[in-house]
């Protein structure tokens, strides 16, 4: 929540330090000595009434604003759902069958990565693909934390596509594709930072042609193109997800309606 309402200020108007899994007394109590010696604001998401009701106490006597981010939601839905909450800080890390399904899907997604485990790509509940550099690493992570399983394959200019992403379902597969001026600056960073070596790996008329390329092979096998030009991680990713869902007909390009 904190990281969301800094989006609306200037960069560093506020310097942030998390203290997370604060669960006993002694540490919540070293937490807020060193937040008045730095005469600093506390805002906190605590669950518990004991420890919300220190906090409060400590901060009043310290002298320091305090803001606590969770009191009035859980009053809230307390209030609409005429059920007391539970104050429990376990709850929130379960070990149950939903997360289970997020840390298989994690591992799946790491050995799917940039053409893994093609044998059992088929297993996927979506397989990205586009040029290097377009994103489908980190899209397929953050959507393994959702639990999805994804795969991704890289495709290069001159080199067919694997014969089992040729052989998946065609509303199995997203292409990405992106603006080819800044895929040009993307690598040029990447090799100035990596080291990547290639004869064209930067070249703009390359470059050029690897986009031209996946997009008529996108709209020939029937997959849904995503455009990341300037786009968030989240933003794709979302974009996926209503894919998943989507009805429109393949080789269309999925249009973002996100709030």
């Amino acid at each position: 929540m904190l990281s969301a309402f800094q989006t609306q200020f200037p960069p560093d108007a506020i310097s942030v330090r998390y203290e997370p899994f604060v669960r006993t007394l002694p540490r919540l109590k070293e937490i807020l000595e060193r937040a008045t010696h730095e005469n600093a604001a506390v805002c906190h998401a605590i669950v518990s009434d004991k420890f919300k009701s220190f906090i409060q106490t400590s901060c009043r006597s310290g002298g320091l604003p305090c803001c606590d981010l969770t009191g009035g939601i859980v009053k809230f839905l307390s209030q609409i759902a005429r059920s007391k909450p539970r104050c429990n800080v376990q709850s929130l890390h379960r070990i149950d069958e939903a997360y289970r399904r997020r840390i298989g899907a994690l591992e799946f997604t790491i050995s799917h990565d940039d053409g893994l485990g093609l044998d059992s790509i088929h297993e996927a509940d979506a397989v990205l693909v586009g040029v290097s550099r377009t994103s489908k690493t980190p899209t397929s992570i953050y959507l393994a934390q959702q639990g999805y399983r994804i795969a991704n394959v890289s495709l290069a200019l001159g080199i067919d596509p694997p014969e089992q992403l040729l052989a998946l379902p065609p509303d199995k597969v997203v292409g990405l594709t992106i603006d080819p001026e800044q895929l040009v600056l993307i690598r040029h960073r990447r090799q100035a930072t990596f080291g990547v070596n290639g004869l064209n790996y930067g070249e703009t008329d390359q470059v050029e042609r690897e986009i031209a390329w996946t997009r008529r092979l996108f709209s020939s096998r029937g997959w849904k193109m995503i455009d990341v030009t300037d786009q968030a991680i989240e933003e794709t990713a979302a974009r996926v997800l209503e894919y998943l869902v989507d009805t429109t007909q393949p080789g269309e390009e999925i249009p973002l309606e996100l709030e």
